[in-house]
């Protein structure tokens, strides 16, 4: 995430680092953003009347939409420690692999439905998500998983990978099935720059990926990452982070989330260059909470906008960082 640095994933492997190699310091740079990772603390326990919720140590946030139905990233299963799991209906529905490409972390979940094939096996729902194998902010890679029932997924493999140039890689998903032709965007952060790109394949056989075309995601008010997309007829809708973001404890998360539209014919040609209009900023005077980030729209099987209903994590300042960690929750705002 990091538009910017991008804001989930940012947060998240910026934890797990600390709390995974111990008091070691780190400078990370990406695009004009510079953050410090700071030695490992002991993590306090909130109180409930603080922050609700935090006082058990959970955090959730990176929500994902299909048919009302709502997936995430938590620790629910290992409350106090920096653990990130996809998550449906209060159950982990993915967790790392060991030894693997993504035995670190797996987290920013984004879920349509279709006809896919993999191993000889016909499956309904296909989630990418962000995976990684470093414990070093870098090198982040999004792969597939596939699935009948939304609860048992089974991977299918890496499908974007980094360019281990020593920064972020590509991550933060979202998918859009428009007439069987699958749309994959993802935020790529490399030594020359943030921003995002979508390609078009061809998932009939998983096996044997046809990747189409790629194209760049661009916008003349901002640079684009942590975003996600859902399509209407002729139009095609984006909310992504708002930058640059603002100082203070949690300077690494954005204060608003941007709601753009433009016009889309459902052809690759026309995704580069689009003429986003801006719908709506959402912040604390929507959602009450200093930091509104990592948002996703409603929508239904294929990412059509199901409704003018946005997902959006929030966190607040409440004292150290790992304190701030057990803040993160989302909502529901209309835009």
């Amino acid at each position: 995430m990091r538009r910017g640095f991008f804001n989930k994933r940012n947060l998240f492997i910026f934890l797990v680092a600390l709390v995974s190699v111990g008091a070691i310091t780190t400078i990370v740079t990406l695009d004009r953003y510079h953050y410090e990772l700071i030695p490992s603390k002991e993590i306090v326990p909130l109180e409930d009347e603080e922050v609700p919720l935090a006082g058990e140590q959970i955090y959730k946030y990176c929500p994902t939409s299909i048919n009302g139905m709502v997936f995430y990233c938590s620790n629910e299963v290992t409350p106090g420690k920096v653990k990130d799991g996809i998550y449906y209906d209060g159950q982990r529905v993915l967790t790392t692999t060991s030894g693997s490409w993504d035995s670190v972390q797996v987290c920013d979940p984004t879920v349509v439905e279709g006809d896919f094939s993999f191993n000889g096996n016909h499956y309904s729902y296909l989630m990418a998500y962000l995976g990684c194998a470093t414990y070093d902010c870098t090198a982040n890679e999004v792969g597939f998983a596939v699935s009948n029932d939304l609860m048992n997924w089974e991977k299918a493999g890496r499908v974007i990978s980094a360019v281990r140039d020593g920064f972020w890689g590509v991550g933060q998903p979202s998918l859009i099935n428009y007439n069987g032709n699958i749309f994959l965007f993802y935020t790529s952060g490399t030594s020359a720059q943030t921003t995002t790109y979508v390609e078009m394949l061809d998932c009939s056989d998983l096996n044997n990926i046809q990747y189409i075309d790629k194209k760049h995601i661009s916008c003349d008010y901002d640079f684009i990452s942590n975003a996600d997309f859902a399509y209407s007829d002729g139009t095609i809708y984006m909310t992504c982070d708002t930058h640059p973001f603002p100082g203070g404890a949690l300077d690494f998360i954005s204060a608003e989330q941007s709601v753009y539209s433009a016009d889309w014919d459902g052809s690759m040609d026309s995704m580069e260059g689009l003429n986003w209009q801006l719908v709506s900023r959402i912040g604390s005077e929507s959602t009450g909470h200093e930091r509104n980030h990592n948002g996703c729209f409603s929508r239904d099987g294929s990412g059509r906008l199901a409704s003018r209903s946005l997902y959006v994590s929030t966190a607040d300042a409440i004292g150290s960082w790992s304190a701030n960690l057990y803040t993160y929750r989302f909502t529901t705002v209309e835009f």
